[in-house]
């Protein structure tokens, strides 16, 4: 025995060599912790080689053998009839404790109603367990159950434990194997052997179970010998150390293994006190001071280390940067100081709070690890093809299910007799993707005989498939028909199933037959021909598990009643507990492990990441179904030799001798490192590493997330070449923003890039980013005749947009980027809703020959629900019938159009003003009773036209004067904005009472009649909310009436104003329709949306002089990023997507808005006439 600064193995090995000349008859085992057998074994034999002076490059013993418990219960009773009986897994004991628990509901008490709380099965499979462990049979419990209160809480637990504990006990008899069983069996077993000439050595361990240690009193009872190595200061023959004592654990197990040989009446030998250390003296300095600290001594004296970097603390702000200094240093000691890759070991309390941060930059740094983090099959797609499977069949067919299932790639169809590539594949499986979400296809409409087919309706088409939309459509319906094939007749026979055998067979048919097995083994031999051992293992091992699992259901509850549920459940809680075996690391690695697991101790320096308050001492939970205070009350009824694992606090206490095994770990240096902050959360230096930081007066080492331009020192930032090019770009980028040339280092790292040919085109790549402006470049002519041609065919909107951000239109409209459709009701969707239902309404009214005034609320209400009833029919508004909540909103949409209707008739009762025409497209290619589009001519042969439709034109004909207006239906409040029609920002009110103008021919038959405009006005649909006040004042119609009221501008026209509300035919005031205030001495211009003829012409001309601009501004390439900012602090990005894209950054000097001025109305009219003088003056010129 010796403290961890001291060689043990060294000392046991020096007694095993004389042990091997002493009896030439005599077999050797040296038992270690089953973590690091391999390990051992080879540090064992090549310690055993050079003691005995042996030159050969390999080496064996065949008389000694180097094992862990369960591996020596394998090399004795390989070739007994119990050692072949069947092995039970994690899901198999969870199968026989269900169906045990099942079959006991009647007489459990306190567990009855837990059968269906999720991983309830699963922690009572562990307690039973954790019973075997401490030899607690299930007799033993039975009796304990007798003499405890049964209705005390205790009492009820353990009743229940044993009534479980014996029927599992009974089903296992003969049946099943589990790795608990095999210590109590060997140790019964060596019982009737001969080991007189056998000798076995036991080291690495500080505890051991109630199993181990009953397999050790066996041996020391028939063995020719026994010898126990610990980690121990003293022996503790009388008593066991306090818990506060450091040694308590392994003090505790000298303590049993001594009274037991001594009531076994077993030789004991005298101990012996290994004096040689291991590690270095400053290391030694680290462990006297810990063991005086922790046993309670007070006030010791400072020390100063021999070398100040043989223990060492390293601050970083994150633990990507701490790890980052951890591989730095590895790589450093590796290329400067001789070191191997095998002589490191980084710890950590918990190897999952780095998880993803290792491997990755490790692998950056070009540095091999070997993890002992446990890699869990949950993830693998064979596990959640299964998960898929089953839910698909449970939720018929959901978008979620499917897109899991097809995602897994195991299941491929087949293309000319071959699973299809996974290319087109992929393609495939993500147009579909697209389909569904755009349809919100799902349930029955997999299955149905009819294909899916694309129909796109956007505002330059009607609703029409394209060539490639077929080809889009072909791809889609060979999964679509893929599914239908394979998963109804597979659902069919697991319906079928009347047993779990019957499911079993399926289920392992079906993959087997759609080529599952398969394509598990081509993924395999593409991980072995890139040379990826780890990954190749993955599909055999999880395909294996599952195979495993299969056939310990089939033979445990084979015969019952087969439940869906039942089966996935279990599958679902194996898969959670089986992980991937790993190769053990014989490679030059660096080793990554976690503290709580035993390590040799041949390693020379380790890191001890992540070394915060959090986890150093660690925060500890029982997570067994006994509480701590359960064993406690346990523990008096508990046999001698019997005993359960520590409670939580006994755990606790035994933290300072945890770390003070890992302190004492490394031969050379101890390095502990940890992050300040973890996503977002504040993290402390351990108080254990403040101890031993404040008593060695060890500095605090700062790390930098990167290089300053100031410091001479750049070795912290030097690693492998990748990673050191990352903080040459860090320091290049700071070094241009103050203008400064870099320093003599760094331009002799970067030179040494530039001249390694694998570093120089990514380095002069990355380097030269460091000059990229967020500023588009202007499209090269080509490049503008492959978007546009020489015609662009646009509407109105789409250069509104170009005005708000030329960029955005570029990608929008040029590369056609678009955000996927998705089965919803959007706001563009709920718009066309009403429009083509008022559209409807207006044009059925017409044929009939009447006129809307003319229909009582009744008779419109009913003509709407008959042209709803129509609509809904139509697959764009589909989604109103899809579920509940979508019929809720039809009902609130018509609801809305019905209102609209009903102010239209009243408005209709109180103005000369009719609708005219309704839906009037412009520009449309193919339209019937189309109006021509909006033409303009652009140099160098090219032109832009203008598409559009009107949602409405109302005519009022007075004499020999046809007044047109034209009305735009508004889902929100709107007015018109003379600011945002001067800068280019609404064109549309403009251009569509343009397109009216100039198409008059085609409107008005009667060539006697003169065409005026009337205006242009916004009516915003909605079904409103009155308050109570504007009703007592108004009246209901009135108030009604008033939030209807139309929105924009009206000429200023005597004849055409007189005529719009007969209202105001005998009165002074507001009109309850139009914006329009009337005054004693005629129309209030002040109160009134009114604009004279020479106004209206000179926003008509600026608005078409905007188009041209906008179009010319196109043609010449212009991809500006400057999104316009108004003065209210809205910008244009507020609700773009391509945001992501375009980066926009307000901070970068590059970047800047296209502020809008403030100005109003008048001030917009004076800008016009001074254009306009401009251009006249031009014109003279």
């Amino acid at each position: 025995m010796g403290p961890a600064s001291t060689d043990r193995r060294a000392a046991v090995l020096g007694q095993l060599q004389k042990q091997l000349q002493a009896d030439p008859k005599g077999q050797f085992f040296y038992i270690v912790p089953n973590h690091i057998k391999f390990s051992s074994e080879v540090d064992i034999l090549t310690d055993l080689k050079r003691h005995q002076g042996n030159q050969d490059d390999f080496f064996a013993a065949s008389r000694l053998q180097a094992f862990s418990f369960t591996r020596l219960a394998w090399f004795f009773m390989k070739n007994t009839p119990y050692y072949q009986i069947p092995r039970i897994g994690a899901a198999g004991l969870n199968m026989l404790v269900y169906q045990i628990m099942a079959d006991l509901a009647d007489k459990l008490t306190i567990y009855r109603g837990e059968l269906a709380q999720p991983g309830f099965i699963a922690q009572v499979v562990r307690q039973l367990l954790a019973l075997k462990t401490g030899c607690i049979t299930a007799e033993n419990l039975t009796q304990i159950a007798a003499e405890l209160d049964q209705q005390s809480d205790i009492g009820a637990k353990v009743h229940d434990l044993a009534l479980i504990y014996t029927q599992f006990s009974q089903a296992m008899q003969g049946r099943f194997i589990e790795n608990t069983d095999l210590l109590g069996t060997l140790s019964d077993y060596l019982t009737q052997q001969d080991l007189s000439h056998t000798y076995f050595y036991v080291e690495g361990f500080s505890q051991l179970t109630a199993q181990e240690n009953q397999l050790l009193l066996t041996v020391m009872q028939k063995a020719a010998g026994l010898t126990v190595g610990l980690m121990l200061d003293q022996p503790y023959h009388q008593q066991v150390p306090q818990k506060q004592n450091l040694f308590f654990k392994s003090g505790q197990l000298y303590h049993r293994l001594y009274q037991a040989a001594r009531s076994l009446h077993v030789t004991i030998l005298k101990d012996e006190m290994v004096q040689q250390a291991r590690v270095s003296p400053d290391l030694q300095r680290l462990e006297n001071f810990w063991r005086l600290s922790t046993n309670g001594s007070r006030h010791l004296s400072h020390e100063q280390l021999a070398d100040s970097k043989s223990i060492q603390v390293i601050q970083a702000d994150t633990r990507q940067t701490e790890i980052r200094q951890v591989a730095t240093q590895i790589r450093q000691m590796v290329a400067l100081k001789g070191y191997r890759y095998q002589d490191f070991l980084v710890l950590t309390r918990h190897l999952a709070d780095y998880e993803t941060i290792i491997a990755p930059i490790f692998k950056t740094f070009n540095i091999p690890i070997f993890d002992d983090l446990q890699r869990h099959m949950t993830d693998h797609p064979l596990v959640e093809l299964i998960n898929a499977l089953f839910a698909v069949k449970q939720h018929y067919y959901r978008y979620q299910d499917m897109m899991r299932l097809l995602k897994t790639e195991l299941l491929l169809p087949e293309v000319a007799g071959k699973p299809m590539p996974n290319n087109a594949y992929r393609q495939a499986v993500d147009l579909t993707e697209n389909v569904v979400l755009k349809y919100g296809f799902t349930g029955k409409q997999w299955l149905r005989k009819e294909d899916w087919q694309f129909y796109r309706f956007e505002d330059q088409d009607f609703g029409t498939e394209t060539t490639k939309d077929q080809a889009r459509s072909e791809q889609v319906n060979l999964i679509r028909r893929f599914v239908k094939k394979t998963l109804p007749p597979f659902f069919k026979k697991l319906d079928q199933a009347k047993t779990g055998q019957d499911a079993a067979q399926i289920i392992y048919n079906f993959l087997v037959k759609r080529g599952v097995v398969a394509q598990l083994q081509d993924w395999r031999d593409q991980a072995l021909e890139a040379g990826d051992l780890v990954k190749a293992a993955e599909p055999e091992q999880t395909w294996q598990v599952f195979c495993k699992m299969l056939d310990e259901y089939v033979t445990i509850l084979g015969q019952v009643p087969f439940h869906a549920d039942d089966l996935l459940a279990l599958l679902q809680v194996g898969f959670s507990g089986a992980s991937y075996s790993q190769i053990p690391s014989t490679l030059d690695q660096v080793l990554v492990s976690e503290t709580g697991i035993t390590q040799t101790a041949m390693r020379k320096v380790v890191f001890m990441i992540g070394s915060t308050d959090q986890v150093m001492p660690d925060r500890l939970m029982n997570e067994q179904l006994l509480s701590d205070d359960d064993q406690a009350s346990l523990a008096p009824y508990l046999a001698e030799g019997t005993y359960l694992a520590d409670d939580a606090l006994t755990q606790l206490s035994c933290e300072p001798f945890l770390n003070y095994k890992a302190f004492l770990t490394p031969q050379q240096q101890l390095i502990f490192t940890y992050p300040l902050n973890d996503d977002g959360v504040t993290l402390k230096l351990s108080p254990y590493v403040d101890r031993i930081q404040q008593h060695f007066q060890l500095p605090l080492q700062v790390v930098q997330t990167r290089p300053a331009l100031t410091d001479r020192k750049i070795a912290p930032f030097v690693g492998s070449k990748r990673s050191t090019l990352t903080h040459l770009v860090q320091i290049a980028r700071d070094a241009m923003a103050q203008k400064v040339q870099l320093s003599v280092p760094w331009l002799y790292i970067y030179r040494l890039l530039q001249q390694d040919d694998n570093y120089q085109a990514l380095t002069e790549n990355l380097l030269a980013s460091l000059n990229y402006r967020n500023v588009p470049q202007k499209l090269q002519p080509e490049i503008v005749q492959a978007l546009y041609g020489k015609t662009i065919n646009t509407s109105i909107s789409k250069l509104e947009e170009f005005y708000q951000n030329p960029y955005a239109y570029f990608l929008k409209y040029g590369l056609k980027l678009r955000e996927r459709d998705v089965f919803e009701l959007s706001p563009a969707s709920a718009g066309e809703y009403y429009h083509m239902a008022l559209d409807q309404l207006l044009r059925q009214i017409r044929q009939v020959g009447k006129k809307l005034s003319d229909l009582s609320v009744a008779e419109i209400d009913r003509l709407v629900d008959q042209i709803l009833s129509q609509m809904i029919e139509l697959p764009q508004f589909q989604v109103l019938t899809s579920s509940n909540r979508m019929a809720y909103l039809a009902r609130q949409l018509a609801a809305t159009i019905k209102q609209v209707a009903h102010a239209l008739q009243r408005q209709s009762q109180r103005t000369q003003m009719a609708p005219f025409r309704t839906e009037v497209l412009f520009g449309h290619v193919g339209a019937e009773d189309g109006l021509k589009p909006l033409r303009f001519s652009l140099p160098k042969g090219r032109q832009v036209l203008v598409r559009g439709k009107i949602d409405r034109i109302d005519q009022m004909v007075l004499n020999d004067t046809a007044y047109l207006g034209i009305v735009d239906y508004k889902s929100g409040v709107r007015k018109f904005d003379f600011r945002d029609a001067y800068y280019g920002l609404a064109l549309q009110m403009l251009t569509y009472l343009d397109a009216v103008l100039q198409n008059t021919a085609s409107l008005i038959q009667n060539k006697q009649v003169k065409p005026k405009p009337a205006g242009a006005l916004y009516l915003h649909l909605q079904n409103p909310k009155l308050k109570l006040k504007d009703v007592l004042r108004k009246g209901f119609e009135d108030a009604l009436l008033a939030k209807n009221k139309y929105q924009g501008f009206l000429l200023n026209d005597a004849p055409l104003l007189e005529n719009l509300d007969s209202d105001l035919a005998e009165r002074t005031g507001s009109s309850k329709i139009y914006p329009l205030t009337k005054i004693k001495s005629g129309y209030s211009l002040h109160r009134s949306q009114l604009v004279t003829n020479e106004e209206l012409n000179l926003l008509l001309k600026h608005d078409e002089a905007l188009i041209k601009a906008a179009a010319a501004a196109i043609f010449a390439g212009n991809v500006a990023l400057k999104p316009v900012k108004w003065p209210n602090n809205q910008t244009a990005l507020q609700y773009s997507p391509f945001k992501v894209i375009m980066q926009f950054d307000a901070m970068l000097p590059e970047n800047d808005y296209h502020h809008i001025a403030p100005i109003d109305r008048a001030q917009v009219i004076e800008l016009l006439r001074k254009e306009k003088e401009e251009n006249d003056g031009q014109k003279e010129n």
